[in-house]
């Protein structure tokens, strides 16, 4: 068991998220304790922040994506950003994020998974965002086509597209970006946000060059651990053909 002065010392680097925290919400002490395994929640709970959003947290998971999106700040979302691409939209957390921090932007929160998706309708719809939200029901892939997904107890943040040798699973429908962009007649993008549990490699280098037209150094965000490797972060972007149209946050 950790001694409580090692914990302390430990939890100290976070002072500056519990801080923001403070800020976001009224209900900051237990989300703190709870984030930082010092407590239990009780779930499922709302959490209300000050400026008028309510995120529906069902498992501890669902609070470690508030943290890490409004705390952390893990994505940076321009003020002017008008088109936003929210790949692995989840329950919606970065979608209110993004909604948020770019009032002018339309966002295209994609999310395939069926329970998870029509968390993230209510979300979109909850917050008014409807005119600004779009909410398509697939996956970004490297290839268009039925996929399969994990079922069983799993966090929603930790369903990916299964491997093709995979034969049981929920069955979605996977697109490219190609075809997303196609679909949803977007000219350029401002904003490529990607949470798709290891799916990026593949997305990223079915994606033609011409996607791209338009959107000159597009910003993208990805999680640190969604490549095979850490190299693998900068290799995706120098080796591929969209090379000179990224430049990650």
């Amino acid at each position: 068991m950790t001694h409580p002065i090692w914990r302390a010392l430990r939890n100290a680097t976070r002072a500056p998220e519990i801080l923001r925290c403070l800020v976001e919400t009224n209900q900051w002490a237990p989300m703190s304790a709870a984030y930082l395994g010092l407590s239990l929640l009780e779930y499922p709970l709302v959490l209300r922040l000050r400026r008028g959003e309510q995120i529906h947290l069902d498992e501890l998971t669902d609070l470690k994506a508030f943290w890490q999106i409004f705390l952390r700040t893990v994505y940076r979302v321009r003020a002017t950003d008008e088109v936003i691409l929210d790949l692995g939209a989840n329950v919606g957390v970065f979608t209110l994020y993004a909604a948020r921090n770019a009032p002018r932007a339309q966002v295209f929160a994609f999310e395939p998974f069926p329970s998870t998706f029509r968390r993230l309708v209510a979300t979109v719809r909850d917050h008014h965002l409807d005119p600004r939200v779009t909410c398509p029901n697939y996956a970004a892939a490297g290839a268009s086509g039925v996929r399969l997904m994990p079922d069983g107890q799993l966090p929603s943040q930790r369903r990916a597209l299964a491997a093709a040798s995979v034969t049981s699973g929920t069955e979605v429908m996977g697109k490219t970006i190609e075809s997303m962009l196609e679909e949803n007649h977007l000219p350029h993008v401002d904003l490529l946000k990607m949470d798709i549990e290891g799916s990026e490699y593949e997305v990223l280098l079915s994606a033609p060059r011409a996607c791209w037209r338009g959107s000159t150094a597009l910003p993208w965000n990805t999680t640190a651990t969604a490549l095979p490797t850490r190299a693998n972060n900068s290799s995706v972007i120098s080796a591929s053909r969209i090379h000179g149209h990224f430049r990650p946050l």
